[in-house]
């Protein structure tokens, strides 16, 4: 799918981390446009981070000027220099910039916003994307929802086996007596964690590692501990409790991405998020997730197939390239 669209302009302020995936997923968003996409920045980080990442020449860094009309004029001589009919705020923008482009009619404002705390003015953008589980949009009222960009894909997909097996040798996960190899069954955990569960999981003979705390029935090097692609590898299934917030959703997602098969309590927000990919228990039966673990266990048919729906659900809804197709639909549209 190729749509045609004015020239962008990207305005970003945000934190690095954050901003890697919207430069990563921008470029992507290319692909889709007849038409070239220019970033303004504040902030010399952020240009260092976006020139590694996107097209040099399309980088462009403002001076933060205590005279803000001047870094406006700078902006609007691009905006001109250019033929920028679309723009796209994302992150803090400063106030007197975002205003003024507001009250130009000749362009169409995209206001990426955090939540929906942040509202503020909403009538005044063409329109505002939200956070969410879904793609969905109501021009009517001016608002767009998308999962935003969270995941690097590539991360997991660039994974070194070798990597992860001299890892799982080296805590115990994996060990060889008489040539026979010997793996312990691990099961990842994020939420409400008390000391039932985790008596629960050693009588199971389970290893347990908890996401948030860092902490479990084996070690792992700090290092190792801060690259979420390599946790997760060493999972053999990612239990999850209580309710779900934020945080929640992102381990998720980082599980889906990692092939690590989640086991969820039962109710319609993580099945919103999660579809078919993933196994579901009753909060209040133990026996049930007893079942959910013994099915990731010895049953390799099912475990397979939970698998491949997570990871269909993952392209089709939170994927870079997912993202990308439905803000290109956007762009063309308003």
């Amino acid at each position: 799918m190729t749509t045609k669209v004015h020239q962008i302009a990207v305005l970003i302020d945000c934190d690095s981390k954050q901003a890697r995936h919207w430069f990563e997923l921008l470029q992507q968003l290319k692909q889709y446009l007849k038409s070239d996409i220019k970033f303004i920045l504040w902030d010399n980080n952020l240009a260092d981070i976006a020139r590694a990442i996107v097209d040099i020449d399309s980088v462009y860094l403002m001076s933060r000027s205590i005279f803000r009309f001047n870094d406006y004029k700078s902006v609007n001589s691009l905006l001109q220099k250019y033929s920028i009919e679309k723009c796209m705020e994302i992150g803090d923008i400063p106030q007197f910039i975002s205003w003024k482009l507001r009250q130009n009619d000749n362009i169409n404002i995209f206001r990426i916003a955090k939540d929906i705390k942040n509202l503020d003015n909403i009538s005044e953008y063409s329109l505002t994307i939200l956070p969410s589980d879904t793609a969905r949009v109501n021009y009517q009222k001016k608002i767009a929802y998308t999962p935003f960009p969270q995941i690097n894909y590539k991360n997991f997909l660039d994974l070194d086996t070798q990597k992860v097996l001299d890892i799982k040798q080296k805590i115990g996960l994996v060990s060889y007596n008489n040539q026979v190899i010997q793996k312990s069954f691990v099961c990842g955990h994020i939420g409400l964690l008390s000391n039932d569960f985790i008596r629960y999981l050693e009588y199971n003979e389970c290893e347990w590692y908890d996401i948030a705390s860092r902490q479990g029935s084996f070690a792992l090097d700090s290092d190792w501990s801060e690259d979420l692609p390599i946790v997760y590898e060493l999972l053999d299934c990612l239990i999850v409790s209580g309710g779900i917030d934020q945080n929640i959703k992102y381990q998720l997602l980082n599980a889906m991405a990692s092939g690590t098969i989640i086991i969820a309590p039962r109710n319609e927000n993580y099945q919103e998020l999660l579809g078919k990919g993933a196994l579901y228990y009753n909060p209040k039966l133990s026996s049930e997730l007893s079942a959910c673990i013994e099915v990731i266990q010895k049953n390799e048919v099912k475990k397979l197939a939970v698998r491949e729906f997570a990871s269909e659900q993952f392209q089709r809804k939170y994927s870079y390239q997912a993202i990308a197709q439905f803000l290109a639909h956007l762009l063309a549209k308003v």
